[in-house]
């Protein structure tokens, strides 16, 4: 039945507001968009925010989990799926996350949004399983319509909708090779998405992320439908290390804490060469965490102070 559920006006709640999966970055129940070029450490983005989401981490000291989630299914096709595992258990070390992430990966090769019968089977297993949010990365996989043809994607948005009555969705896509599109700002975050306009008007919500040259460094812009929109977050990808995203320039308590809980008899002076910041500012934090007992201190083998997560062995 297509019209299962009207609703009369008068009993709508106008003060209703959007809920939050991590506020002000992935709405709840919605369809949120991860975009940017290739190389730009999009999927790392995704992984991030799902190991945020799950470890309940603020993101980027703004961005508070307002509603973790429950079970996670991750669709991916170009990485390995142990590659997968691997760059995300260096987040959850770093994060701190000590249970038994519940993420389910697959790669469902020749599954097609734009099927009926495909997206009806996702709705099924979700249903069953209790996926409450769902990854797709990235969406060129997961269909076969030409994306240039808004007849052909409103297959695919559709869906997506169809699948976000059930669970949220943070879905990967490529950026635009021109953002010269009618009806949108010079250079809106909207614009960025790849694609017919059918694609930007069923985001909820989009981030799209840009690399700084070959860098570690990167630049974040967001805007949604219910959220004020926001330009040029700069952040670092912390590369064949933790994996893990923080702001550039930002020292923080968590972030030292993070790095010790990663990185185990480091001195001071260790610290603060890795993390590229003044030794003094890293001592004060230091004595910080020391005394919140949220790290421990032992004499290493040079007879040097070296810090630990509280009670290691």
């Amino acid at each position: 039945m297509l019209f299962r559920k009207i609703i009369p006006y008068a009993e709508i709640d106008p003060t209703e507001e959007a809920k939050w999966v991590i506020e002000g970055l992935i709405q709840k129940g919605g369809v949120n968009f991860i975009t940017g070029e290739p190389k730009t450490h999009k999927s790392f983005l995704r992984k991030f925010l799902v190991a945020s989401a799950l470890s309940g981490k603020t993101v980027f000291d703004q961005f508070e989990v307002k509603e973790a989630p429950q079970r996670v299914l991750t669709l991916i096709i170009e990485d390995r799926i142990a590659w997968e595992r691997r760059t995300m258990d260096c987040m959850f070390d770093s994060l701190g996350y000590l249970l038994d992430p519940p993420i389910g990966v697959c790669k469902p090769f020749g599954f097609k949004l734009n099927n009926s019968s495909h997206i009806k089977q996702l709705i099924a297993l979700v249903k069953r399983e209790g996926y409450d949010f769902v990854t797709i990365d990235p969406l060129i996989e997961f269909h076969s319509a030409d994306e240039n043809n808004a007849s052909e994607m409103s297959a695919v948005t559709v869906a997506l909708h169809q699948l976000a009555q059930f669970a949220t969705l943070l879905v990967v896509h490529h950026s635009a090779k021109s953002q010269n599109r009618p009806g949108m700002a010079q250079g809106s975050v909207e614009r960025s998405l790849r694609g017919s306009g059918v694609i930007s008007g069923a985001s909820s919500l989009t981030m799209e992320l840009t690399r700084i040259g070959l860098s570690a460094a990167h630049k974040l812009r967001k805007s949604g439908k219910e959220t004020e929109s926001l330009d040029d977050i700069k952040l670092l990808l912390d590369i064949n290390d933790t994996w893990c995203w923080e702001l550039e320039g930002a020292l923080t308590p968590e972030r030292v804490r993070s790095y010790i809980l990663g990185h185990p008899g480091l001195t001071t002076g260790d610290l603060a060469r890795r993390l590229g910041k003044r030794k003094e500012l890293v001592v004060e934090i230091v004595e910080e965490l020391l005394d919140c007992e949220e790290i421990a201190k032992a004499e290493g083998p040079r007879q040097r102070q070296e810090y630990f997560p509280f009670n290691s062995e």
